[in-house]
């Protein structure tokens, strides 16, 4: 799905890249979507582990935004948003569970760095969540396809307001 995007999958596709044949993948998976369904909420759940261990960091706030922006992360995320524009269960699916997910990292963001030393009502936890995760998304992205103009200003400007963000909670 990330090398050739989401249209070169399929149930009989999968069972051949597993050695499979097709009716094993059909008795996990009755449909195509239903596969999708159950990728979307493996990835989440996995990404979601996977920002718990980077949130423990001595910096999470600059663990956070490296985790957010790493190619990793964006790649199979564009494929399901393509995917869920073009199939509306899908797009039901991904829109709650990433909704739930965006959540949760607001949550756990919020616990690993305590309170930010700005007005909660200017910046809440949930707002500097998704402000990190579509700026980072968005740099991977392009960078994936060799648009880079703007980015180093862009992370610059990033790794400024982190600190900013950050140097109160690290002089206590």
């Amino acid at each position: 799905m990330i090398e050739e995007g989401y249209a070169a999958v399929s149930s009989r596709r999968v069972a051949q890249e597993l050695g499979l044949n097709a009716a094993t993948v059909h008795y996990y998976y009755p449909t195509t979507d239903d596969m999708f369904a159950a990728l979307h909420r493996r990835s989440v759940d996995r990404q979601l582990d996977e920002l718990g261990k980077a949130l423990a960091a001595e910096d999470p706030l600059a663990a956070f935004w490296r985790f957010q922006s790493s190619s990793a992360q964006t790649a199979l995320g564009v494929e399901f948003l393509a995917l869920a524009n073009h199939r509306k269960a899908i797009g039901d699916i991904v829109a709650r569970s990433t909704n739930a997910a965006r959540d949760a990292q607001a949550q756990r963001l919020k616990q690993a760095i305590g309170e930010l030393p700005v007005d909660p009502e200017v910046l809440p936890p949930i707002a500097l969540a998704t402000v990190l995760v579509a700026i980072g998304r968005l740099l991977a992205n392009e960078e994936r396809v060799g648009i880079t103009s703007g980015h180093a200003e862009v992370r610059a400007f990033i790794a400024w307001a982190l600190e900013k963000l950050a140097r109160p909670a690290k002089s206590e």
